[in-house]
């Protein structure tokens, strides 16, 4: 960022974690930007790098056949969050489908309640009399046994709700697919975006969740400097980024310190947020400026996953570091 760059012009390119357009993020995201008197002119470009991606599909048909009967009966919800808090409530209210066996030890072992041994005639009162199980013992037991009744209560609960939290859980494995699948592509359609960007005025590269990924990817590829993009600075929010690194799972970083990362690097993360995961220590040494940024949305799972969007304290560190870049 130059110090010659009129106060606030840029452009902040979005990449949304589904790599789909969907207006209402990058809305939220101008909205905000509006209320900020240094970002009060980024203009949002909000990029549909899984475009040509698997269609919105039903799991329904990969189901055993009751949830197929159910569905026709009863439309599965469509909502996440609806999905999840269901499922909480039939943790309280519905009864077991199974009612699961609790082991009865036989007498003697030690981890069940000991009945006592008739008395020697020859001893009188004085007879032994088998062993109280130990408090360890009764942990075990009562630990054992509360963990396989908490598992089936779970079980039960996902059986009821399965087709709900199933499309959940596809929505975001059709992205996950994708970008696996076909991730050139996906960075191709990033970078063309990126050509279009006025390069004479900061640029932010925003990534969330699952486009985080790819904008890591991309500022650590060789089309990177090959292309001549500019990005003054990486923000990423719910990034799982530094998680797939330590699994092999990126393009060009890999987990014995291989690639680099050109662009300094704002990394925000939710204790609440599942899949927020921070990067300073796994890719120290990088390169460019790494910094972590903890928010505190106070939403549950999987609301806070999507809460940096209005979060003023994420648009305040932002402009902090566009700050500190220029000086």
């Amino acid at each position: 960022m130059s110090p010659a760059d009129p106060p606030g012009t840029g452009t902040l390119v979005f990449l949304q974690g589904t790599g789909d357009p969907d207006p209402v993020p990058a809305e939220t995201i101008r909205s905000m930007l509006a209320r900020d008197p240094v970002l009060s002119h980024f203009t949002v470009l909000n990029v549909a790098w899984e475009a040509g991606g698997t269609p919105d599909i039903s799991v329904v048909p990969s189901l055993p056949p009751r949830y197929r009967q159910e569905t026709a009966a009863v439309p599965p919800e469509p909502d996440t969050g609806r999905a999840l808090a269901l499922a909480g409530l039939d943790v309280h209210s519905a009864p077991p489908l199974y009612l699961p066996a609790v082991p009865v030890s036989p007498p003697g072992t030690g981890t069940g309640p000991a009945p006592e041994t008739p008395a020697n005639p020859q001893h009188g009162d004085t007879a032994p009399r088998e062993k109280t199980p130990s408090p360890d013992a009764m942990e075990t037991l009562l630990g054992s046994t509360l963990e396989r009744l908490t598992l089936n209560l779970v079980t039960d609960v996902a059986v009821r709700r399965r087709v709900p939290l199933m499309a959940a859980a596809s929505d975001f494995s059709r992205s996950i697919v994708f970008y696996l699948r076909r991730g050139a592509e996906a960075r191709a359609a990033i970078t063309e975006a990126m050509g279009t960007v006025d390069r004479n005025a900061p640029v932010i590269l925003f990534g969330h969740s699952l486009g985080s990924v790819a904008a890591v990817d991309l500022v650590s590829s060789p089309e990177w400097q090959a292309e001549g993009l500019r990005a003054d600075l990486l923000v990423t929010a719910g990034s799982q980024s530094s998680w797939l690194c330590l699994l092999g799972g990126l393009t060009y970083l890999g987990p014995d310190g291989q690639g680099s990362i050109p662009v300094p690097w704002l990394n925000f993360w939710d204790e609440r947020d599942l899949l927020s995961f921070c990067a300073e220590r796994v890719f120290a040494g990088r390169g460019a400026r790494i910094a972590d940024r903890e928010v505190v949305s106070g939403e549950p799972f999987p609301a806070s996953h999507s809460a940096y969007f209005s979060n003023p304290e994420v648009y305040a560190a932002i402009r902090e570091e566009l700050a500190a870049l220029s000086g």
